[in-house]
């Protein structure tokens, strides 16, 4: 069945467009990090009061996904994937849909961003969700090591390469979804760093930048705050037990 963790100061209703009031989102998403932790992260930044709905536990006992989960999105007419935002009469799925709508309802820290600063975090949005699709593919068997190794010897160059020397990567004194999606990247273990981890690919020790990018970006007052108050510690889950093997 589904745990529901109540994530931010919810009050029951949420400032909507033109400042009326409407129910708070809610994500629908397994109690790992993978394709969700972005947009939970988005909203504690952002300050958006929202209903972290997780589906808990994420495994069955054959290690494959617990099911039931389809019925989440097939109720609205999507396919039976995670995850799933509920807002209102507006339901959604597609990951970077979700990301990019929480960031527009954000009350806080997106609204000032301009239109190259956001587009800058959608590119980092992106380049998550590219390593997602490689790590995931192999916990799933679908490729195997030395292909895993491959690909992230592509993008680990390029995410580094991208990163500022000192500082958070608009410039700005506070991390965007660019920098949070570095901290999921750099810590996030369910795919991220598992999938590496059994492909003995050093995400670590070459990559300064991604390294402080994402301890600084985890040490930010909201962002610390957050993943202290996480029910299921999404951003580190590791249910089968992965990186301390």
């Amino acid at each position: 069945r589904l745990s529901n963790t109540l994530t931010g100061p919810i009050n029951g209703a949420c400032m909507g467009a033109q400042g009326s009031k409407m129910p708070c989102p809610t994500l629908n998403y397994f109690s790992i990090c993978g394709r969700g932790e972005l947009a939970r992260l988005i909203c504690a930044l952002g300050e958006v009061e929202f209903e972290d709905k997780t589906w808990a536990p994420a495994f069955d006992e054959s290690g494959g996904w617990r099911q039931g989960y389809q019925a989440i999105g097939n109720a609205f007419g999507f396919p039976g994937t995670m995850p799933v935002l509920e807002h209102g009469d507006l339901k959604l799925f597609q990951t970077a849909a979700i990301e990019s709508y929480l960031a527009s309802i954000a009350p806080k820290v997106f609204p000032g961003l301009t239109p190259a600063q956001k587009g800058k975090d959608m590119m980092f949005a992106q380049i998550k969700a590219d390593i997602n699709a490689s790590t995931e593919s192999l916990l799933f068997k679908k490729i195997d090591g030395p292909a895993l190794t491959e690909i992230l010897e592509k993008w680990y160059p390029i995410l580094e390469g991208l990163l500022p020397e000192s500082g958070f990567v608009n410039g700005l004194a506070t991390p965007t979804m660019a920098d949070l999606a570095v901290l999921v990247i750099a810590k996030g273990c369910m795919p991220f760093q598992a999938a590496p981890k059994l492909a003995s690919f050093d995400t670590v020790s070459k990559y300064p930048k991604i390294k402080r990018v994402a301890d600084e970006t985890a040490a930010f007052p909201a962002i610390a705050k957050f993943l202290a108050a996480s029910e299921h510690k999404t951003l580190t889950a590791d249910p089968f037990g992965i990186m301390g093997s």
